[in-house]
């Protein structure tokens, strides 16, 4: 607890060591497992089926020397972490140190993984589960206060939901899904029902969360430096995302299912929200019947979006949208997150104790198993 706010971060990630793809992969595919390479000029860099998982040419690279040195400084304050492997009580010490009560987990190299086009969605899957056995391993450091978030080879969405059963059964706390399209198909595709039907009866949220220089179509790759490619991917990707799942019916035909936003900010969802309901009193159900209600009924009945504690637009999000569908995030361990200033920032913020508690906790906690008290 912090100043007499509980604290839910609902974007953290792990930093996977190297070893876990091979040490905890079916042995099946145990030589073919994602692993450290040569990808040539001397560099090595995390690879599966001869790839790099980041694209190493072309648009929104993350390979730039004067990003490396960025990202070098932005971690610095994360030191004593990265001197214990970010094991799990460097995590807690962090934690306990800034008053963060829990944390939502999501895979780090993982999300690169699922940015990559897969020959083998066999070998795709068996990396996923491999990651969620050692994540979950992880998390029992303390599984009250570190929430795993199972990540799903959604390129396969029949194996995706066999993961769901699995991970349900085991303790997962929400499944992280990326936003872009995956082979060919955006979150609407009819080939995603199967899943969504398995996650809804599952009663836990997904969670949408962008991650750097995909090989999947990303609204980064209009761009030619990574920073401008984060700028506009990750906001831009959580507003197509939640545009499709209202207009195409999802959440229509899914009504159960809880969907958050995560590490996209909040500033743009008064404007995004504005924007439905315009083109709803414009065109209505013309071209999407299964849109049965307004836009804003579907996202306030689904959806969660988390905010960076410094945005200067949140007391705008929380006055025209409502202060129950916001939640918080910092990134952490990241180095363009806000950890540990993040916060503070919230505390800061020009809006009542009331959306400060709702945020911090209230609006997430049931959501990921956490006590709402």
């Amino acid at each position: 607890m912090r100043n007499g706010f509980k604290v839910l971060d609902t974007d953290a990630h792990q930093m996977e060591p190297p070893r876990i793809w091979t040490e905890y992969i079916d042995s099946a595919y145990a030589d073919r497992a994602p692993k450290v390479s040569d990808i040539g000029g001397g560099r090595r860099e995390m690879s599966c089926e001869g790839e790099p998982l980041t694209k190493q040419d072309g648009a929104y690279p993350m390979h730039a020397p004067e990003f490396k040195q960025a990202v070098t400084r932005g971690m610095q304050r994360f030191e004593r972490a990265r001197a214990q492997g970010f094991n799990p009580q460097s995590r807690l010490e962090d934690m306990d140190e800034h008053g963060v009560d829990a944390q939502v987990i999501y895979p780090t190299v993982g999300g690169q993984l699922l940015g990559k086009p897969f020959h083998d969605t066999d070998l795709l899957a068996a990396s996923c589960r491999a990651y969620n056995d050692w994540s979950l391993e992880y998390c029992s450091a303390a599984p009250e206060r570190l929430r795993m978030a199972a990540m799903l080879p959604v390129q396969a969405p029949d194996l995706a939901a066999e993961e769901v059963q699995r991970m349900t059964a085991r303790g997962a706390a929400c499944f992280y899904l990326r936003p872009n399209p995956m082979e060919g198909r955006n979150l609407y595709h009819a080939a995603y029902d199967p899943l969504w039907r398995e996650i809804q009866q599952a009663g836990l949220p997904i969670c949408i969360h962008d991650s750097g220089s995909p090989y999947l179509p990303s609204y980064g790759d209009r761009m030619h430096t990574h920073t401008s490619g984060h700028i506009i991917a990750h906001p831009f990707e959580a507003m197509v995302a939640m545009m499709s799942l209202i207009w195409f019916g999802v959440v229509e035909r899914f009504p159960d299912l809880k969907v958050v936003h995560v590490e996209a900010d909040a500033g743009w969802l008064p404007y995004w929200l504005q924007r439905m309901e315009q083109h709803y009193d414009y065109s209505g159900q013309a071209e999407h019947p299964d849109l049965k209600r307004r836009p804003t009924e579907y996202f306030k009945q689904n959806f969660l979006v988390a905010a960076r504690g410094d945005e200067m637009t949140l007391p705008a999000a929380v006055e025209l949208v409502g202060e129950d569908y916001l939640t918080f995030n910092t990134d952490y361990p990241h180095p363009d997150g806000t950890w540990p200033a993040g916060m503070n920032d919230l505390e800061q913020q020009p809006i009542s104790d009331s959306a400060k508690r709702k945020i911090f906790w209230d609006n997430a906690a049931a959501l990921f198993g956490l006590p709402t008290q």
